[in-house]
């Protein structure tokens, strides 16, 4: 049995409108589940995600199963609802080798092994690779061995598996496609989260090409040995000829989460460079009080996606009044990065925040200038129409 389709998902970036119809609302879904349905006989597909409900993924990955194709998953046990429920069941918790492997079952006879790819749908405790139960599985990430081209594929970016994640956020899901040493470290990471076990490193930083990874956290990186004050501080503020604007390096932030300590740090390192000279303009959604004065007093541009849509502050997500907002976590850059010019992006699921030091993330530099014109068009057009 062949894959179902042909499908091959394009690179680079996608990202839904939750203010669009249906088909643009579920862009990023519709992108995945085709991928799964791509994927061909023997094939392995692993997706790490935060939270998971979307029935039409789960009935793409039994078809992927049905066609034996290993099906792996890693959740966050912070919503476990009906629809994870039912996938646990079918694909079972176990992650060892077995030989009842729901996705490759195999006749009875004297020399059978188990099937060295098990198919499960892993629920971590927590964090899977930090071991702490107060923080979370947070990365989000699709491993696909093969697809309609016959060559790998990786997306990551912000995109749960979530009907509320295409109707009320706006994410993105980056593709990359025939890069076999990213879907090897990223399968690397995987096996590890699926463990649940404590890892003593947990913080990994791999090279994939001209992609720069960070997996993990490390809890102990305050202060100025934070990977992302780090990366910040390898800004330069003068542009070359081409990079930039006017002889600045521009600056974009797009951040759901940028709140406590840690925020309050990023956020005067981020200030130090609009003082400096750096153009920086910043989309927020759920940003702490102190983070945001911090950016308005030392010029920083700054708006809030995070929309009040019917002026009543008891409906909304959770315990706030929004019924839309961002939940991307990325910077862009054009100008001067560690003492080179350089134009791309930082995307992935971590957010600039305290809890995220505990929590499994993965971050990706993609250092294309075709990645930044689309991703600072993405941002122009939320700051013109959904941010106040």
């Amino acid at each position: 049995m062949t894959a179902a389709t042909s499908f091959t998902p394009r690179p680079g970036p996608t990202w839904n409108n939750p203010r669009g119809d249906y088909a643009a609302r579920n862009v990023n879904m519709t992108k995945v589940r085709n991928t799964i349905d791509s994927v061909p006989r023997n094939g392995v597909i692993r997706i790490a995600v935060y939270s998971y409900n979307r029935r039409d993924i789960g009935d793409a990955l039994i078809r992927a199963c049905r066609r034996h194709v290993s099906v792996q998953l890693v959740l966050n046990d912070n919503a476990i609802g009906a629809e994870a429920n039912r996938m646990i069941r079918y694909l079972g918790r176990d992650t060892s080798p077995r030989w009842k492997d729901r996705c490759h079952p195999r006749k009875f006879g004297p020399k059978r092994k188990p099937y060295p790819v098990p198919s499960f749908f892993k629920v971590c405790q927590g964090a899977c690779r930090l071991g702490s139960e107060r923080s979370n599985q947070h990365a989000k990430f699709y491993l696909f061995s093969a697809t309609g081209n016959g060559k790998p594929v990786v997306m990551f970016g912000s995109n749960n598996l979530m009907s509320f994640a295409a109707n009320v956020h706006w994410n993105d899901l980056y593709t990359v496609v025939g890069n076999q040493k990213m879907f090897d470290d990223f399968s690397t990471d995987f096996a590890q989260m699926a463990q649940d076990r404590w890892r003593k490193n947990p913080y990994v930083a791999v090279q994939d090409g001209p992609y720069a990874v960070e997996f993990g956290s490390d809890p102990h990186a305050i202060g100025p040995r934070d990977h992302i004050f780090q990366r910040l501080g390898k800004v330069g503020c003068r542009a070359p000829v081409g990079y930039g604007d006017a002889g600045h390096t521009t600056i974009r932030i797009m951040m759901y989460g940028w709140v406590g300590a840690r925020g309050l740090l990023l956020a005067r390192k981020v200030a130090v460079l609009s003082r400096a000279g750096c153009r920086v303009r910043v989309l927020v959604s759920g940003a702490g009080r102190r983070v945001h004065a911090v950016l308005h007093r030392s010029g920083v541009a700054i708006r809030s996606s995070a929309l009040d849509l019917d002026d009543d502050p008891l409906t909304g997500f959770d315990e706030t009044g929004w019924e839309l907002f961002s939940h991307e976590k990325w910077m862009s850059l054009s100008g001067t990065w560690a003492g080179e010019p350089f134009k791309g992006v930082w995307t992935g699921s971590e957010n600039w925040s305290d809890v995220s030091r505990f929590n499994d993330e993965v971050t990706v530099q993609v250092p294309f200038a075709s990645a930044l014109a689309a991703y600072d068009r993405h941002f122009e057009m939320i700051w013109a129409q959904y941010s106040q």
